[in-house]
């Protein structure tokens, strides 16, 4: 292999130079725009590249069956990734043309080679395709989703991403106009169930409802046809598992359809089937980008890629694994995606993830408490996993440690929020199941998974669909003190705010998805001797008055028709002061609310309605 990758570097180097050869003079000397000239460029290098590679990097035979259609498809997934390269830092990102060039040179050859290598002059088999019954499942199900969710109020985090995305889609810009703690790709996963909502002409919820159902879609089949070609399992247990496996994907999920937990885990599949797989190639490139693009979703979804690839390296008692192309394809999309959010959203980086630090905190929850808060859920799933006990099992293992994995993943993240849970019960319940079909003992020992298993499934069947009070009393009051057309909420909380909106089709007009910054700032000035750390206490006081400005600026901007004001402080660790009393610190903010009348109050808030003018 090293003289190969040697090889594969002169000819690569010879492709990559003649493409930015070809590309910069087009770009210069011909004023070809420049995703024309990194085209031209490419095709060019093309033809070069395949010569070299067929004949002198792998000596394949040149009628080895398949080496020609994957040799374009590895090519045109080139030219995507070039010319995104370029769009994102060219075109939209306003950086230098030949810095893009520089990033394609070293990015898509890592990527071409892993595909070349392990793929298109490969001995593999061809790739195998699902059974019919796998696919009409898998669709019967996806309808069965779209069906149960249809018209029904999608959970308060997606229901915020609905309602960002499309504010971005139509211009704000993201870390500055919507100023939000996570990473920027679910804003970007989220664009497609806007697209299909504006072509079929329904509800944003439907269209997240039915991009879902369509990624389960493609999931399901996918899974379906790896889980065939890597088990030896009879067909009567390979259907049996199949079934349980989908049906799980969606009750896993149950009110929290859309979730990003729930994301990962129809990401993940067809890449976690594939590591069942003995075969150090398995799972495929594919699948590893899949599921990377879930992996990015969320910094603590890292865990499940790094859990599998300690076990290879303890497995193997050598660091080698590292190498294996399918983390490496993992890497590549990893370091893309921040290459990404560095050139396109430099104010995630440089801005809101070091005020995250600093103030999200006040977010978190001790560790007994998240012990706690689902410690029923938890503990069901893993004595579910109880039958591994008594008979260790290969493919049984694989999963459990897919549920280890989200397990840590949950108690990292330590807010005790019960959809982090998500990926966890999925795979613990999957574990079971496919210890129970391979199993040889005896009932007595099997009993506690049965029962187990059981009663959380049956919890997640009672669990149902999304539904929340609060969120619920706000549309309700907002409609007895309506029509309105935009709507404010001062909360820590999101399901007072931009869910609300997307309920009642209206303007959410804050910046922020709830006020995320004054909570830690206000804790830990009360924690803090600002005698002993004067810069600190200024950078949390500044803090604090950059989120009171804003929500200052976007009241009197958008002159929001409904201001819902929460009085519960919660979410506060010492110190107590409503969202009232914290912008009231602001004579403009007192005056402001002189054209605001409180029309109805409730235990936790206050709702004031905008005067007549």
């Amino acid at each position: 292999m090293p003289a190969q990758l040697l090889r594969f570097i002169g000819v690569g180097g010879l492709a990559t130079l003649t493409h930015v050869l070809v590309a910069s003079l087009a770009y210069r000397y011909a004023s070809v725009p420049d995703m024309w000239a990194n085209f031209a460029g490419f095709c060019v290098a093309v033809l070069v590249s395949y010569t070299g590679h067929s004949r002198v990097t792998f000596a394949a035979e040149p009628t080895q069956k398949g080496q020609f259609p994957r040799f374009v498809f590895v090519a045109s997934m080139g030219l995507v990734a070039s010319s995104t390269i370029v769009g994102v830092v060219s075109t939209w990102g306003g950086g230098s043309f030949y810095l893009a060039m520089a990033l394609v040179v070293v990015l898509v050859p890592i990527a071409t080679f892993l595909a070349l290598r392990f793929w298109v002059f490969s001995d593999r088999a061809a790739i195998a395709l699902p059974p019919w019954p796998v696919v009409a499942i898998a669709l019967v199900l996806s309808t069965v989703l779209i069906g149960l969710y249809w018209n029904w109020p999608i959970n308060h985090e997606t229901a915020w991403y609905l309602v960002a995305t499309r504010k971005m889609l139509d211009g704000a810009r993201l870390y500055v106009d919507i100023v939000e703690v996570n990473p920027p790709l679910n804003f970007y996963l989220t664009v497609p169930a806007l697209w299909l909502a504006d072509a079929l002409h329904i509800s944003d919820t439907n269209g997240q409802y039915l991009a879902v159902a369509l990624l389960y879609l493609v999931s399901m089949v996918w899974s379906g046809a790896v889980l065939r070609r890597v088990t030896d399992l009879s067909p009567v247990r390979y259907y049996a598992f199949f079934i349980f496996m989908a049906i799980i994907y969606i009750l896993g999920a149950g009110s929290e359809i859309a979730q990003r937990e729930h994301l990962l885990v129809l990401f993940l599949s067809p890449w976690l089937i594939g590591n069942l797989s003995a075969d150090k190639r398995t799972p495929s490139l594919a699948s590893s980008v899949f599921a990377a693009i879930g992996i990015c979703i969320k910094p603590f979804f890292l865990l499940f890629p790094l859990t599998f690839l300690a076990r290879d390296i303890w497995r193997n008692r050598s660091i080698a694994p590292i190498i294996y192309p399918r983390y490496l394809a993992m890497l590549f999309v990893g370091v893309f995606y921040v290459a990404f959010v560095m050139t396109r959203h430099p104010e995630y980086l440089g801005d809101i993830a070091p005020m995250a630090v600093d103030v999200y905190g006040a977010f978190k929850k001790p560790m007994s408490e998240v012990l706690l808060d689902q410690l029923v859920p938890m503990t069901l799933g893993l004595l579910a996993m109880s039958v591994l006990l008594f008979q260790p099992n290969a493919n049984a293992n694989l999963f459990a440690l897919a549920a280890f994995a989200g397990l840590i993943s949950y108690f990292a993240q330590s807010t005790a929020f019960h959809y982090h849970l998500i990926p966890f019960l999925c795979y613990a319940l999957l574990a079971a199941v496919m210890a129970l079909l391979t199993s040889r003992i005896n009932l007595v020992r099997t009993l506690p998974s049965y029962v187990f298993g059981g009663l959380l499934i049956f919890g997640l069947i009672q669990f149902g669909k999304h539904r929340n009070e609060m969120t619920d009393v706000v549309v309700s009051v907002a409609k007895k003190h309506g029509p309105i057309t935009s709507l404010m909420a001062g909360s820590t909380l999101l399901d007072p705010g931009a869910p609300v909106a997307l309920r009642l089709g209206v303007d959410w007009v804050s910046r922020y998805p709830h006020n995320w910054l004054y909570p830690g700032a206000i804790s830990k000035l009360a924690q803090t001797d600002c005698n002993l750390h004067p810069m600190l206490c200024e950078k949390l006081t500044g803090f604090a008055d950059r989120n009171r400005d804003g929500n200052l600026e976007d009241i009197v901007r958008h002159k929001p028709d409904l201001i819902v004001a929460m009085r519960d402080v919660g979410r506060l660790e010492t110190a107590s002061i409503t969202w009232m009393t914290f912008m009231e610190a602001d004579p403009r903010f007192v005056e402001v609310m002189k054209n605001y009348s409180l029309v109805h109050r409730t235990r936790e808030m206050d709702f004031y309605l905008r005067n007549a003018e």
